[in-house]
């Protein structure tokens, strides 16, 4: 399996079906989903996993698995997405979701980095944008250490979001 891209201390590779045990504990915890849709089941793991393997298939990238090296421990995913319609435009996304465990140390704000600079320098994008929940302050410091500026505040799936961007 070859990795995505690597960092001090994390690499990424695609996401797959044997991770689904990271992602529950990362899902199904109620804290960690606060500032998302809610949690997920099992079946709803799976659902998603599917449309992450599409987006591979589609676009050449997607959420990745999130490693820690040494230990090859899953410790969340992060990566690009293409969100639909943000305001009538598609946007390219950098998404990020860690275990709670691992909150606080960095991971976040280093993963989305080296995920920010792949896009950059790989696939030769040119604008970025993270939909973060108004409240999700972990969240948006993440944005902040990579770059991102506040934007503008936007309706996406029935809920209030602020549009954090880099160009």
């Amino acid at each position: 399996m070859k990795n995505i891209l690597e960092s001090d201390r994390l690499f990424l590779r695609e996401l797959f079906l044997d991770d689904i045990d990271g992602l529950f504990e990362f899902f199904s915890d109620t804290e960690t989903m606060k500032y998302l849709p809610g949690t997920k089941n099992l079946n709803e793991i799976k659902e998603w996993l599917s449309l992450v393997f599409e987006s591979y298939q589609r676009m050449n990238f997607g959420p990745w698995a999130l490693i820690l090296k040494g230990s090859n421990r899953f410790l969340g995913y992060c990566g690009l997405y293409l969100q639909k319609n943000v305001d009538g435009k598609d946007e390219i996304e950098i998404l990020y979701g860690l275990i709670k465990r691992y909150w606080g140390i960095g991971y976040a704000t280093e993963a989305a980095k080296g995920v920010y600079n792949y896009g950059k320098s790989e696939l030769k994008l040119t604008r970025f944008i993270s939909l973060i929940a108004p409240g999700n302050h972990r969240s948006s410091n993440v944005a902040k250490k990579i770059g991102m500026n506040l934007e503008k505040e936007t309706l996406m799936w029935g809920t209030n979001y602020h549009v954090y961007s880099i160009d």
